[in-house]
């Protein structure tokens, strides 16, 4: 298992920090509740090293004692994926995943089809080559999420790893 350096604690710390900030100012400008278990579903995933389901955020919560429903948890997704707080992504899973987007660099992910690994890549030319096909067609490039579905070269990960 990694140790995360006190030095990722304090970066994650204040992008989470920084996060719930917009959060409850895009909340306040909606005309919107922002409740603790609302901050809660954020933290979560801010705090997370990893793609979670809502099922994997709502169970996770209900673990940590946090009185919440399942449609709170869907609800605030919805939420943070309009204020661009997070980004909804498709693992081949017949669900959606979600992961922190506010200070995350572009990058894209390959998947394995076989056993479901899943690899980020953040800097491999695609942002140079996405920023050309915008300018080309007279957009400016934002934020982007890519995922690219493939096998693994040699021996795959085993199947017990494989995500939902």
């Amino acid at each position: 298992m990694t140790d995360i350096s006190p030095q990722t604690k304090k970066e994650t710390s204040d992008k989470t920090k920084q996060a719930e900030s917009l959060f409850k100012s895009f909340m306040k400008e909606q005309g919107l509740r922002c409740t603790t278990e609302r901050i809660a579903v954020l933290r979560e995933l801010y705090q997370s090293n990893t793609h979670l389901d809502a099922d994997e955020i709502f169970i996770s919560l209900k673990k940590k004692q946090v009185g919440i429903s399942r449609a709170t948890v869907y609800h605030t997704l919805n939420l943070l994926f309009k204020f661009n707080l997070v980004s909804k992504i498709d693992l081949g899973h017949k669900h959606a995943h979600y992961e922190k987007s506010y200070g995350a660099t572009n990058h894209l992910h390959i998947i394995c089809e076989k056993c479901g690994n899943i690899v980020e890549v953040s800097d491999c030319g695609v942002s140079e080559l996405l920023e050309k096909v915008c300018r080309e067609n007279g957009f400016e490039l934002g934020s982007f999420t890519l995922q690219v579905f493939g096998k693994c070269v040699g021996d795959c990960v085993e199947e017990s790893l494989k995500q939902k």
